[in-house]
């Protein structure tokens, strides 16, 4: 039983920057080469393994070692990613997992109580058969990533050690499987083991919405998409908080005419936050289904639902589409309904107004208080949908869902200071944010 980060090489910056410790490189060749070092495949799940409530040291190093490349894989991705400017991403972010890794468990423990391991892996099916549903592959991931890195960060600043709370981390690793496995059914919960692409939508439900795609051989419906999917893409950013949550891809899913779809998801209308009367007039969420030819690009997605593309100007490429609006969270996919070019234009507009009424509310905000925000959007957000379907969300809130933990509150000087660097680039970048366990 021994970690990967035992057999790196000698720190090397350009080496560890092109290749994980300086051994792994990125995308499908990484996930095979990662694969091969680990001392047991528990970075795949099967009906058996997800529900086990005790892991040994073996197999949560191999998920540990496996998470770390994963993460490396897709910052060195997210790196071209742009930020408003506005809103002090990393410094919210970053607290957000020192908060998750010491109230997340207990809420866990609650839902998995509430529902049952049957119960997860059947909420976590909705991905199938739903489109304008944060129950997705995004929070598959994050929901245990992101806490176990708050574990790293823990460690760093002498919070925890790595044999500490080892019932919170098996609890952290085995909430992701569940929800994974019950989206996939088996084999690697994470996009990275599927060739970087999630097609999970249910053949059946896909042909339905790719049924009412409308050619975009008219410039100036290809104009108006285009401006509707920028403007409610950075609108879903902004009120986000500046952060994917808000979005999210599924696909490439090859169509029998030799093209292939992309389905995009923008949720605009999140009421859990107190900001969200900027997204009046909005569905809750709209829907692209966007086809592609096959023969001009190529495209990945990867297990934050962010599509990599080659050319990069894949949306240049585009032939038809079609949008629908999900009006409400729980809107049945029965009542999901086509929107009309007319709706297409007021959206856009409203999306717009709410972006720049974003930007003058954050301008007037003082730091302290968007990173308190950030860290409510992104502690919610990976696991409020669950606990809506289960009926748990109002009771959490009352519970004190939101209360900064004393540790987050002691993270913070440093998360949001200079010296913040120092910590969170060997956390992020080079293994630091997945210490090993003993024996």
């Amino acid at each position: 039983m021994t970690s990967i980060t035992a057999g790196a090489p000698a720190f090397d910056l350009d080496l560890w920057l092109t290749k994980y410790l300086g051994m792994i490189p990125q995308g499908v060749a990484g996930d095979a080469e990662i694969r091969s070092r680990l001392t047991t495949p528990f970075v795949d799940t099967t009906d058996e393994d997800v529900r086990k409530t005790r892991l040994s040291a073996d197999e949560i190093n191999s998920w540990l070692d496996y998470a770390g490349w994963n993460l490396w894989d897709f910052i060195l991705g997210r790196a071209s990613e742009g930020e408003s400017g506005l809103i002090p991403r990393q410094e919210y972010e970053t607290n957000s997992f020192v908060q998750q890794w010491n109230t997340y468990p207990t809420w866990i423990r609650q839902l998995t109580d509430e529902l049952g391991v049957d119960g997860l892996l059947g909420l976590a099916q909705t991905a199938r058969h739903e489109v304008g549903t944060k129950i997705n592959v995004t929070r598959n991931w994050a929901a245990s990533v992101c806490p176990i890195l708050g574990r790293g960060i823990g460690i760093t600043l002498g919070q925890d050690t790595a044999d500490s709370r080892r019932d919170d981390l098996e609890t952290l690793i085995q909430f992701g499987r569940r929800l994974q496995h019950g989206t996939w059914g088996g084999g690697s919960g994470l996009v990275s083991g599927r060739d970087f692409t999630l097609d999970v939508l249910a053949p059946e439900f896909l042909a339905q919405l790719v049924a009412q795609a409308q050619s975009l051989e008219d410039p100036e419906k290809l104009e108006a998409f285009r401006r509707f999917n920028a403007k409610t893409e950075l609108f879903g950013f902004m009120l986000h908080y500046d952060c994917r949550a808000g979005m999210g891809d599924t696909g490439p899913y090859p169509l029998p005419d030799g093209r292939f779809a992309i389905v995009r998801d923008h949720f605009l209308n999140e009421d859990i936050y107190p900001w969200a009367g900027v997204a009046e007039g909005l569905p809750y969420a709209v829907t692209q289904v966007m086809i592609f030819p096959a023969d001009k690009v190529k495209v990945t997605i990867n297990d934050i639902m962010t599509t990599f593309s080659d050319p990069s100007n894949y949306l240049d490429y585009i032939e038809s589409v079609a949008v629908f609006a999900r009006d409400t969270r729980d809107t049945p996919m029965g009542e999901l309904r086509v929107v009309t070019p007319e709706e297409i234009a007021t959206y856009s507009q409203i999306a717009q107004k709410g972006t720049l009424s974003m930007y003058r509310d954050l301008a007037k905000k003082s730091t302290e208080q968007k990173i308190r925000d950030g860290i409510m959007v992104y502690t919610r957000e990976f696991l409020f949908p669950h606990a809506m379907k289960a009926g748990l969300w109002d009771k959490w809130v009352a519970e004190g869902f939101d209360t900064l933990h004393p540790n987050t509150e002691a993270a913070w000087p440093t998360l949001a200071s200079p010296k913040a660097a120092e910590i969170l680039t060997p956390v992020l970048l080079f293994g630091g944010g997945f210490p090993p366990v003993s024996d």
